[in-house]
């Protein structure tokens, strides 16, 4: 899925290639034309450097979301559910909220979708597809566990 664009700038849509067992796995189009996009993700409640030496899990914050898009790329919603601290998350809710709001989305189709960069806040802290400092790269937030970056063709870098 590539679309031109000047390497040096980041695109007004990006590309997002669905890559199964990945961190792109539940990406699609529904029947009515929303894209979405779901993944499991963390954050950390305090900077690393204030942990070190203590229990992560015990900083570390659990989500499942759900990002909503419109046929253009446009941010819709988000849905979103905590599992709590990594230390005491019970991953089978999480699994099986997860699952509900798939079912929920009705017909649709898994593979590479099309949006465009956004932010939306979740208990303070900024979820979405981000500029990294330099505009060199977009990062996944809130764990900058993934970023895209030229020559923007849907795959991402970890």
């Amino acid at each position: 899925m590539e679309i031109y664009v000047n390497d040096n700038e980041i695109p007004d849509l990006l590309p997002i290639s669905r890559m199964e067992e990945e961190h792109t796995s539940v990406l699609g189009t529904t029947s009515d034309g929303k894209q979405f996009w779901g993944y499991e993700t963390f954050a950390y409640l305090k900077p690393k450097k204030e942990i070190l030496g203590k229990d992560w899990k015990d900083f570390r914050r659990e989500y499942i979301v759900l990002h909503l898009f419109d046929i253009l790329g446009n941010h819709l919603t988000t849905k979103y559910y905590s599992g709590g601290m990594a230390s005491n998350c019970d991953q089978g809710a999480m699994d099986m909220k997860f699952k509900q709001w798939i079912d929920e989305l009705g017909n649709f189709e898994f593979g590479d979708i099309l949006i465009k960069l956004f932010q939306t806040e979740i208990d303070g802290i900024v979820f979405g597809l981000v500029p990294a400092s330099d505009n060199s790269s977009v990062e996944l937030q809130p764990s900058s566990t993934i970023a895209f970056m030229p020559p923007w063709d849907g795959e991402y870098y970890t």
